[in-house]
């Protein structure tokens, strides 16, 4: 695990003599230390250094927001690392703690792409990107412009697919409407919410979360025996995000599940751990009406069609150094 790489905020030192002076976040990061791709580590000088065999990095964008919903002002940071054929775009979340911060993940983010605007909303962090076009050389100029999201998540920064409920349609599904002519919901149109959860020899209490449990799937089907997709949804107390892979209608296995970073109570983390558990144990589904039952090991969860999803293209990060597209 790559270690955390601590940022001294300067300003931090005036505590205890009246009104604490607003640190600039980016005047902070322009002479810190950050993760390298390799497990390293650089130190930036006034927004730039030179790393070992003579690679040039340069801070390009920062951002703030609070990234693990603690309520303290975490930032994001764009570098770019000129190795001279190439030129890699790094992506690090940079969590506040007291008077310091700490860069505890880093990502790359694309090979010669631009990135215009980073923002944190809400916890996750949204790029403004141009990548180039698919084919295109890496002498092209990028021209397309993408908007990948990112998660801080028990996994690192994670990029993320938002899969959003359809404006306007708060109506669920009812098992009478799918017997009267009316398409039964599939697995990636409608959201679905938990209704009991049985795993071995424990039963959760969904009372005592304070929001629905919840799944969403967002499917690019290869063909009808075989759909692979993304997964989006609410675990109790945080977001969680994931892919799947559905073959011949039934099988289903879930990949990469993975959570966001917030502090959780004791119930809900619990369940939250338990329900992530489970998930990932999953091999089969069945889909009947409006009812969606995950078959597990010792177990079943089963859910219930709720709010339409909204159809619409998904949105991605930028393809590894070399793909130059999404």
């Amino acid at each position: 695990m790559k270690r955390a790489v601590w940022l001294l905020v300067a300003a931090g030192a005036a505590a205890g003599c009246g009104d604490e002076p607003e640190v600039d976040s980016r005047e902070v990061l322009e002479n810190a230390t950050f993760l390298t791709l390799d497990g390293g580590e650089i130190t930036l000088t006034q927004g730039a250094t030179t790393g070992p065999d003579n690679v040039r990095y340069e801070l390009l964008l920062t951002a703030d927001g609070d990234l693990d919903f603690d309520s303290d002002v975490d930032a994001v940071a764009v570098l770019s690392a000129d190795h001279g054929r190439e030129r890699f775009l790094t992506l690090h979340a940079v969590l506040s703690d007291g008077e310091e911060m700490r860069d505890v993940s880093a990502r790359l983010i694309g090979d010669r792409i631009e990135v215009h605007r980073a923002e944190v909303l809400s916890g996750m962090i949204r790029l403004n990107v141009r990548i180039r076009r698919p084919g295109d050389p890496v002498t092209v100029r990028p021209s397309v412009d993408r908007t990948p999201y990112f998660a801080l998540t028990n996994r690192g920064l994670t990029s993320v697919t938002l899969i959003d409920a359809a404006d306007g349609e708060g109506a669920r599904a009812g098992g009478a409407e799918a017997g009267n002519g009316t398409p039964a919901p599939a697995l990636h149109t409608h959201e679905w919410e938990l209704e009991s959860f049985d795993s071995g020899d424990w039963s959760a209490n969904l009372r005592a979360l304070r929001e629905p449990v919840t799944l969403r799937f967002r499917a690019q089907p290869r063909d009808p025996a075989d759909v692979t997709g993304d997964l989006a949804g609410y675990a109790g107390c945080n977001r969680i995000f994931g892919s799947f892979r559905m073959r011949e209608a039934e099988a289903l296995r879930f990949y990469g599940v993975t959570a966001m970073r917030r502090l959780c109570r004791d119930r809900e983390a619990d369940f939250e751990q338990r329900f992530l558990e489970a998930l990932r144990s999953v091999r089969a589904l069945h889909l009947e009406g409006d009812r969606m039952t995950l078959a597990l090991g010792g177990g079943a969860i089963r859910f219930r069609a709720g709010r339409p999803l909204a159809s619409r293209a998904p949105v991605t990060a930028p393809d590894p150094p070399g793909a130059g597209s999404m």
